[in-house]
């Protein structure tokens, strides 16, 4: 599809997005498949370095910022946007299945109806159902058949369970659903001449990596179970930015525990991707205690560097351990901390994992993951010619 356009259109795009899949789709598309691909927002911060580092080649296109925006409302701005240059997009690219993405579906194909829709879910299966009995009324129902019928051309999930149940509960989208899992670009790393460690290489460290302190990331379980655990040498490392009130928690808990006074470790944001993956690289465990994630970008990266996972229930985690053959699922604080004190005293043997977790994490990269959306596209494409 050399030189067809690619539009994903993101509003709230910051330059962190760039490197997730808001932004290594289309870039990678471009790198890969010949796309022209760009990605239209606000300008949302004065600077996104991503462009020139990451992602080069993939155009940025901002729109006039509206003040009072926020995530699932209408903006006029992009309204316009569409109106104006819906007829010059091949390919437009929505996110979740929100009023705003539907509306903006709609104007799309009303000014180019030959236009390809691609709206990638990013959906989260435990609370779409938990709040099926709210939209499962017979017109609202009716009403996403025929969007999905006649106005989106490909919708994609992240996981082969979300994929049939949706198949299953929306049987419209049986022809136009495909599987896009979240992934790593391997081709940056090895430009960028990291060498994976050995597990013999690595150090004795449990990483996690997120929004430190957020509420639905949940870190003070994993500081607790830490605290509970026989750590020996072993440290805990927090990557991320830290929110203020979790920061202030961690100093009075560390202060009732100090066996873990020089155990725990936050360095605060990395931008670098490549001193990220230096702290993968480093780490034999890599642990998520997440309330709620519908894939987690983190998990690939993790897999890269041949992390053994640790996770609360969050979607993914079976896809990501291969039903658990390559990491732990945990359900409660206490059996946490006897993960990390087996894991640590050698009882489990996580060594015997790593190259099977390697083999593993070749299904998550961008290349591999966007073959059969291009094949998808294509086909759409001379179809209509």
């Amino acid at each position: 599809m050399k030189g067809k356009r690619f539009v994903t259109l993101f509003p709230l795009s910051y330059n962190v997005h760039l490197l997730k899949d808001v932004g290594m789709i289309p870039f990678c598309l471009y790198r890969d498949y010949g796309y022209d691909a760009t990605l239209v927002c606000f300008k949302n911060e004065e600077a996104y370095p991503a462009l020139e580092r990451e992602v080069k080649g993939l155009k940025l296109q901002f729109l006039p910022k509206e003040a009072n925006y926020s995530f699932g409302k209408f903006s006029k701005h992009v309204i316009s946007y569409l109106k104006e240059n819906a007829k010059a997009i091949d390919i437009l690219n929505l996110y979740h299945n929100t009023k705003e993405t539907l509306l903006y579906g709609l104007v799309y194909k009303w000014f180019n109806p030959k236009g390809i829709l691609y709206i990638k879910s990013d959906i989260n299966i435990k609370k779409f159902d938990s709040q099926k009995a709210q939209w499962v009324h017979p017109l609202r129902l009716r009403g996403y058949g025929w969007y999905f019928k006649h106005i989106a051309d490909i919708v994609s999930c992240e996981l082969p369970f979300a994929q049939e149940y949706l198949q299953a509960e929306i049987p419209v989208l049986r022809d136009k659903l495909i599987l896009v899992t979240n992934g790593l670009d391997d081709k940056a790393v090895e430009k960028a001449g990291i060498r994976p460690f050995s597990y013999q290489e690595k150090e004795n460290l449990i990483l996690t990596v997120g929004r430190i302190g957020s509420p639905e990331k949940n870190n003070e379980y994993l500081i607790r179970a830490a605290a509970q655990a026989d750590l020996k040498d072993w440290k805990v490392v927090l990557i991320g930015p830290v929110e203020p009130a979790f920061h202030r928690w961690l100093e009075q808990f560390l202060q009732q525990h100090p066996q873990l006074q020089d155990k725990v470790v936050l360095t605060g944001n990395i931008s670098d991707r490549n001193e990220l993956y230096g702290w993968y690289n480093r780490a034999k465990v890599f642990c998520l205690t997440s309330l709620f994630e519908s894939f987690g970008l983190v998990f690939t990266e993790a897999l890269y560097f041949g992390n053994y996972i640790v996770s609360t229930e969050v979607d993914s985690i079976d896809y990501i351990t291969d039903s658990g053959r390559l990491g732990k699922t945990i359900r409660s604080e206490a059996e946490l901390a006897q993960t990390f004190t087996d894991i640590i005293r050698g009882d489990w043997d996580i060594s015997s994992c790593y190259e099977s977790i390697v083999a593993h994490s070749e299904k998550f990269r961008w290349i591999h993951n966007l073959k059969v959306l291009d094949e998808r596209i294509r086909a759409l494409y001379f179809s209509q010619s």
